[in-house]
């Protein structure tokens, strides 16, 4: 791409990556924005000798430093987030993330384009030292008319403007909320039912996040309101957790058929709704964001919870949640018919 006309289309997490790291090589960077991101400063450096040496010698040090990092992590998503309407703690890393918007962005008229007219959490925000200055570069274009239509050679605009454009790189997001996303293979359960029309007809659900009624046998660790915003690795040792925890009563039962009941299903989503009023996602701050977190039932199926609430419910949720079954050599009978359950409403 060096020294040619290149534009991006989007303003997520892609492409907060992308557009520093090439703005410098290209001849011209145009970058497409339907809504700006919130953006700041990435806490990043180089350990010292003696923190290095810590960590490879001092028993606790990893932990310690693990320990910081999440906290870290659970204060700038999973707390303001989910916990909006009671901390009110995102007035002030508003602020701040304003303040460093200020102090990156020098022309006032680019700035202002950056500036999100929405709460922030609403959508993914972004850390990152250098996206925000690189809009200071004279050859990079922040344009916010909406695109009416791309031919062979340039984007348009309703207004009769175009860009003309050698690469043009689409930033545009990728499936996370949609049901065939979870899981993105064809997975059927009793009675021939398709996960992905399952969970179309009846919103998006799982005990847990990790199991659904009629699929016996399956678990999954990024299912509907498994996720709350943290790490992956908090999460995947999270549900880890469960999983294991089934799978040993199943062993000690002999039991080779596994699946949640459907109170238990119920009972979860139903808290799940019930819990979602002091998420961020609910307050009008959100109306303008865009965000990939609402489904297309208008539903975020992101768990309203801390790393340390869903780690303890890992290890504590009752067993008797699940049915454990023995069948031995014999196949159970896959074509029944199943009440669909009754839908808990919001």
């Amino acid at each position: 791409m060096r020294g040619k006309k290149v534009g991006i289309i989007g303003t997520g997490a892609s492409a907060v990556q992308v557009i520093p790291a090439i703005a410098s090589d290209v001849g011209h960077l145009t970058v497409f924005q339907r809504t700006p991101i919130w953006c700041m400063p990435k806490p990043d450096f180089q350990p010292s000798p003696p923190i290095r040496w810590a960590l490879r010698h001092i028993p606790g040090t990893q932990t310690a430093a693990r320990l910081a990092s999440q906290a870290f992590v659970e204060m700038t998503f999973p707390v303001p987030a989910h916990y909006d309407r009671i901390l009110h703690v995102r007035p002030i890393a508003e602020k701040a993330a304003l303040n460093y918007l200020k102090s990156q962005a020098k022309d006032p008229v680019t700035r202002d384009k950056l500036t999100p007219r929405y709460g922030l959490g609403c959508k993914r925000p972004s850390f990152h030292n250098s996206y925000l200055s690189t809009f200071n570069r004279d050859n990079v274009l922040l344009e916010t008319t909406p695109i009416s239509h791309i031919s062979a050679h340039a984007v348009h605009h309703g207004d009769t403007r175009s860009h003309k454009l050698d690469v043009l790189i689409l930033a545009t997001g990728f499936k996370v909320m949609d049901p065939d996303n979870m899981p993105t293979y064809l997975l059927r359960g009793i009675g021939g039912v398709d996960a992905t029309e399952w969970w179309s007809d009846h919103r998006l659900q799982a005990y847990e996040g990790v199991s659904v009624p009629g699929f016996p046998n399956y678990f999954t660790i990024f299912g509907p309101y498994g996720y709350y915003g943290s790490s992956y690795f908090a999460l995947i040792e999270t549900q880890t957790t469960h999983i294991l925890r089934v799978l040993k009563r199943a062993r000690r039962k002999h039991a080779d058929y596994i699946e949640v009941t459907q109170e238990a299903n119920d009972r979860f989503f139903a808290e799940m709704l019930s819990r979602r009023g002091n998420q961020i996602f609910w307050q009008d701050s959100c109306a303008g964001a865009n965000s990939y977190y609402f489904d297309k039932n208008g539903d975020v199926p992101l768990r309203p919870a801390t790393t340390l609430e869903t780690a303890i419910r890992s290890r504590r949720f009752n067993l008797n949640d699940y049915h454990f079954k023995r069948f031995g050599a014999a196949t159970p009978s896959l074509a029944v018919n199943r009440k669909r359950p009754a839908q808990p409403m919001a």
